[in-house]
């Protein structure tokens, strides 16, 4: 349930006007050298059907336009309880040119402030006139894992911070931060 919850608060982050994204580490396997071609499964937990499905098509167009075949979780896997380790190694045991590019996140804090109290006296705080503004905070963390690999080949950890807006602005921020950090890991190269 924690997960879900998370899930949402990331995406409503990601659709903040006001938003920060900054990066915690990013990795990857130097030994992992790539097939000729992957076809990538890209799975975010969502609980929320419809950004489930935006998130991963979105996820799919940036990947392709880098020439990675891609493919969303959602069309594989329409029931989101099957998104699992179990699920994902089985997918990978099928064929050495399948990847799961999977997404989560992993903590989420809400906050949400008065900003715009109608009068100032003594109740005002206690009343609470004026609008609450709502901001996220959420770690996402994400991983490529491959066939024949324990252990992800890539991997990079962000912190969103945002305020309850604009999802989809958020999304396509979060994505482009993905793809560039594939790129600056090699993961882009090696998937293609």
């Amino acid at each position: 349930m924690r997960s879900l919850f998370c899930l949402l608060t990331l995406l409503l982050l990601v659709s903040c006007s006001s938003t920060s994204l900054t990066p915690i580490n990013t990795g990857s396997d130097p030994t992992w050298v790539g097939e000729e071609q992957y076809e990538v499964l890209v799975a975010i937990r969502l609980y929320n059907p419809e950004m489930r499905v935006m998130f991963e098509n979105r996820m799919v167009v940036a990947l392709e336009k880098q020439g990675v075949i891609a493919v969303p979780s959602f069309s594989v896997f329409p029931q989101l309880s099957s998104l699992n380790a179990q699920t994902f190694a089985r997918f990978l045991d099928a064929s050495p040119k399948l990847a799961v590019l999977f997404a989560q996140a992993t903590s989420v804090n809400k906050e949400q402030t008065n900003s715009n109290q109608e009068e100032d006296s003594l109740f005002a705080d206690l009343l609470g006139g004026g609008e609450w503004d709502t901001t996220f905070i959420a770690r996402m963390e994400s991983a490529l894992y491959v066939h024949g690999e324990i252990n992800a080949v890539w991997w990079n950890r962000v912190s969103l911070e945002a305020q309850e807006k604009k999802v989809k602005d958020v999304a396509e921020r979060y994505i482009r931060n993905e793809i560039k950090a594939m790129q600056q890991g090699g993961a882009i190269e090696r998937l293609k």
